[in-house]
């Protein structure tokens, strides 16, 4: 059990053994399983895996899953990375709301803070069927998060906030999955696979950005008035809608979303010296990325050379915990475990009130933390 100090300084233990019930692998999902979710601690981690079952996409029916998780310990995931300052104390997220290292000269010049002067989420949102009530549950909790962190930031801190999707085909996709392994081949799940430069036309399709009432992505400075991020967010994510293929491909949608040849829709978007890039993933699917995963983690470090690479950048998600855990479905869980803190994840098919414990004032702390270790540009 971890610590949780909140944005306003007081302290509170997240005490839950949540029992939830599971939506099987698949857009149809056809039966549900339902087990314990397990003890989340500051909020939700990735759970103990579960006998389920898996879906085909388009017929909804569904056959038993008999798969095992691939690590038989402790979760692998966490809800932030450990402190930054020296010594034995891990016990939780540290929380310093910013403040700058001062020297110890009184006289010394300390206008000038460490930390971050910018800060870019990307949201990577699965747009194939049964994500319509996923869409909208992260929806709902959106404007807290904003509210979250906004408060955790310095002033004048800017942010940028933009989505793609997981589809990178436009056209019949007809996909199925048994215990978190595609049943298509590598060269049918390649011919689903449209790279960039070429475009199938779709918007926020193959890693480009989402565009919603014209414009790509929000920016606000958190100076300002937060509710036309949080009323340009909530709706856009569930304009991204359900019709995207089931195909499903978030590490590749990622990684081309910090491409040059996505650049027409994505320019300016992310940021490098000076600034955090947040890679948030929704889906219920196991990732079909073609291989290798580093191919994907390599374009986003290339965009954030100048702040560090990946230790520049952050990984969180709300993702199906039996495929997360399962050895079939190793692209996703690698792909977020490849930056510069364990990622911060949660179960998709949890209630509301786990959508909150992660996008919240938790996950907005793990921001927080990583922007005070970042230089400032120049």
């Amino acid at each position: 059990m971890r610590t949780v100090c909140s944005i306003s300084g007081a302290c509170a233990r997240v005490l839950a053994a949540l029992a939830v019930t599971f939506t099987a692998c698949g857009d149809d999902a056809g039966t549900t399983a339902t087990a314990s979710a397990g003890t989340p601690t500051t909020a939700p981690t990735t759970l103990p895996p579960l006998t389920a079952g898996t879906t085909d996409d388009t017929a909804g029916t569904t056959d038993q899953g008999t798969g095992t998780a691939s690590d038989t310990g402790s979760p692998t995931t966490s809800t932030g990375p450990a402190p930054t300052t020296t010594g034995n104390d891990s016990s939780g997220i540290k929380l310093d709301l910013g403040q700058p290292d001062f020297p110890s000269d009184p006289t010394a010049d300390t206008d000038a803070a460490k930390g971050c002067t910018a800060v870019d989420l990307l949201f990577v949102i699965d747009n194939s069927a049964s994500m319509g009530k996923h869409q909208e549950d992260l929806s709902a909790v959106f404007p807290d998060f904003v509210d979250a962190i906004i408060a955790a930031l310095p002033p004048g801190t800017d942010l940028h906030v933009g989505m793609t999707t997981t589809s990178f085909y436009d056209g019949s996709c007809s996909e199925s999955t048994v215990n978190c392994v595609s049943q298509s081949s590598e060269q049918q799940i390649l011919q689903h696979y449209v790279a960039p430069p070429a475009t199938t036309g779709e918007n926020g399709g193959q890693g480009r950005l989402f565009e919603w009432q014209g414009q790509h992505y929000f920016s606000l400075n958190t100076d300002d008035d937060p509710a036309a991020l949080k009323a340009w967010f909530t709706a856009a994510a569930t304009a991204a809608g359900e019709t995207g293929c089931s195909f499903e491909m978030p590490a590749a949608a990622a990684g081309w979303a910090a491409d040059p040849a996505t650049a027409p829709t994505n320019a300016g978007f992310i940021r490098d010296a000076g600034a955090v890039l947040v890679v948030f993933v929704l889906t219920d699917e196991p990732d079909k990325s073609p291989e290798p995963v580093s191919q994907w983690v390599d374009k986003l470090a290339a965009a954030k050379q100048e702040c560090g690479g990946i230790d520049c950048i952050l990984a969180s998600g709300l993702v199906p915990s039996f495929c997360y855990d399962n050895a079939g479905d190793a692209t996703l869980k690698t792909f977020l475990e490849s930056f510069s803190a364990p990622p911060f994840t949660g179960n998709i098919d949890g209630d509301p009130s786990d959508y909150a414990m992660v996008v919240g004032d938790a996950l907005a702390g793990v921001i927080q933390e990583k922007c005070e270790e970042i230089e400032p540009p120049g």
